[in-house]
């Protein structure tokens, strides 16, 4: 399973990747900076440059310099690439204000966690997930 970590905060990115990497789920963490940086790496899996995985599960923080989380997905809505549908979207923000919690929802986020992240919650999370993620955590064990 590949995983897609979007934090400006280079600390929450180190521990991110670390909760992670200990978790045993992911085959491949890559991180980038803000949503702008993303889109860029959907954009380079769009057109078929190199072999770039996409990823199953994207960590999304919320409050972010350049392009926020919020604009991140809808522009992630409006790109064209296959399996798209089957990339699950977890934010993972300090920010535990309800319009946010509303607005996630509706943009049809499959998790909102609040920040710090643990590998226990992280593999319970995953595992809550949708099917098609599970089975395919599965076939990566």
């Amino acid at each position: 399973m590949n995983l897609l970590i979007i934090e400006d905060d280079a600390i929450c990115t180190f521990i991110n990747n670390r909760v992670a990497q200990t978790s045993g789920i992911f085959n491949h963490v890559h991180s980038v900076k803000n949503g702008k940086e993303a889109l860029d790496y959907f954009q380079d899996i769009a057109a078929g440059y190199g072999n770039i995985p996409a990823p199953d599960i994207i960590l999304l923080d919320l409050n972010m310099p350049v392009l926020n989380g919020f604009d991140f997905i809808t522009a992630l809505r409006q790109l064209s690439f296959p399996n798209k549908e089957n990339i699950s979207i977890i934010i993972l923000t300090s920010s535990n204000d309800s319009l946010d919690h509303q607005r996630a929802r509706a943009l049809g986020v499959d998790k909102y966690l609040l920040k710090p992240l643990s590998v226990n919650e992280l593999q319970t999370t995953i595992f809550s997930l949708d099917k098609k993620v599970w089975k395919k955590s599965l076939k990566c064990a």
